[in-house]
């Protein structure tokens, strides 16, 4: 077995989901998401990126490091390659998107009016991640929306929201080595 992981997201449970702020993250990393769980979409093959906590070093009249004092959450970003209505409703807030059923003139249409009042409440949020048999869930049951990148629109790439999520993330990871 190795410790070095590659971290590939897991296609077989979701690679990205939100639930409301609160749900209870799965017990390990392989299990099941809950109902509660909606997958928002697929992330590019640039993953996922995770800005550690930050905080202020407090030193002594000596100039010695005495305390960490942190004063800024973890963050994850990634591109979401899908453009639907759940990409629209995690990232502005499903109360800011107007969704019409297909009819017989159109398609599902999804739209949301981008101005400065416009953004998602805070929810739970699941990054899955897989290499062979070991998983690693990156979750958060709090965590906020902050930013969200350019959205470039161009012939030859595909369409991608990069959203900047805030939180206090839990990252479990399990090395796949059951006993029997």
């Amino acid at each position: 077995m190795s410790n070095v992981l590659i971290g590939a997201g897991n296609e077989a449970l979701g690679f990205f989901l939100t639930a409301p702020k609160g749900t209870a993250l799965p017990s390990a990393p392989g299990t099941t998401p809950g109902s509660a769980w909606t997958e928002v979409g697929s992330i590019d093959v640039n993953g996922i990126s995770l800005k550690l906590p930050n905080g202020d070093i407090i030193k002594n009249w000596a100039n010695n490091a005495e305390r960490k004092i942190n004063t800024e959450n973890g963050a994850i970003s990634g591109n979401i390659m899908h453009t639907n209505k759940t990409v629209f409703e995690t990232l502005f807030g499903k109360d800011n998107v107007t969704y019409t059923a297909a009819d017989s003139s159109h398609g599902n249409i999804s739209s949301v009016t981008l101005s400065p009042d416009v953004s998602a409440e805070p929810a739970a949020y699941l990054f899955l991640i897989k290499d062979g048999d070991t998983l690693v869930s990156i979750g958060t049951t709090n965590g906020l929306i902050t930013d969200i990148a350019d959205v470039t629109f161009n012939p030859t790439q595909a369409v991608v929201w990069t959203p900047t999520i805030e939180g206090s993330w839990t990252i479990s990871h399990d090395d796949g080595q059951v006993t029997s």
